[in-house]
């Protein structure tokens, strides 16, 4: 199911500017960065951040704009998607860094998507942020994080069975592709991938001497309406929040495969300590 914020109908006018600056939602997948997305594009004048480099959201729009190159796609990113006040909102994830650093770049980046971040010197991140900087013109950072790792690895490993990324009541029904099982290497295996992102995160932004706004899915949750007028000021913006469309999706299922792997996991670390 389409997505309708990545429609036509959701294309600004067309921007003969360059952007005047960029807002970029810089977080990891099921972090709330949809629910956060979705307040900044609905209170106006704040852009509309969606996945535009992501491998997997890219290619549709792409295809709609008929973009063969990244050139051509940038630049249609910026024509159709600038706020007519000039504001351009990015949601990127450190995977889609590094998938257009080496799009970009080939030779100088071949192995960004595997090197931890420690491996990385802080003349390499800032090289990174000089390619990328005519994406992303005057950028102004927001870090979305999930406090709670377990629960972010879980929903994580649920949507790539379910295949339901988002629920939006009202915007159609979809049946899941498979229901959600527990496995404890995959769940390991997701929390290991979010540190690794954002400490490539955390890096990047200390070597190019940006202090991004920091905002926690939990805050969001509990504190919806303050947490955003906190964004919404640090933004420069006097909007209000507006209703939420999206539903919540964790479950009781969701909660079940929590309290496995965290018994599990608490089982193996007492018998680590007792050995």
């Amino acid at each position: 199911m389409i997505y309708d914020l990545a429609t036509a109908e959701h294309d600004y006018p067309i921007a003969t500017d360059p952007p005047r600056r960029t807002i970029l939602l810089c977080t990891h997948p099921r972090s709330g960065s949809t629910l956060l997305g979705e307040a900044l594009y609905f209170a106006g004048g704040l852009g509309c951040p969606l996945e535009y480099f992501h491998a997997g959201f890219r290619p549709g729009i792409a295809a709609r704009w008929g973009c063969a190159t990244i050139s051509d796609y940038a630049s249609a990113v910026h024509r159709r998607r600038t706020d007519p006040n000039g504001t351009l909102a990015v949601k990127l994830f450190w995977r889609d860094i590094a998938e257009l650093a080496l799009e970009l770049a080939p030779d100088r980046f071949p192995d960004l998507h595997s090197r931890p971040p420690e491996t990385i010197s802080p003349e390499t991140y800032r090289e990174i942020a000089g390619l990328l900087a005519p994406l992303f013109p005057a950028p102004t950072y927001l870090h979305l994080i999930r406090r709670d790792r377990v629960r972010q690895a879980v929903s994580s490993a649920a949507v790539t069975r379910t295949g339901i990324w988002r629920q939006i009541p009202g915007m159609g029904e979809r049946a899941e592709a498979a229901p959600p099982a527990y496995d404890l290497a995959t769940i390991e295996r997701l929390i290991a991938y979010v540190d690794f992102c954002h400490r490539h995160w955390r890096g990047f932004f200390a070597a190019i001497g940006a202090a991004p706004f920091p905002i926690a899915y939990e805050d969001l949750s509990r504190d919806y309406a303050a947490t955003m007028r906190a964004v919404f000021d640090h933004l420069g913006s006097n909007a209000e929040p507006g209703p939420v469309r999206m539903r919540r999706q964790s479950d009781a299922r969701s909660e079940a495969l929590v309290l496995r792997f965290l018994q599990e996991h608490n089982a193996r670390a007492a018998l680590v300590t007792t050995t």
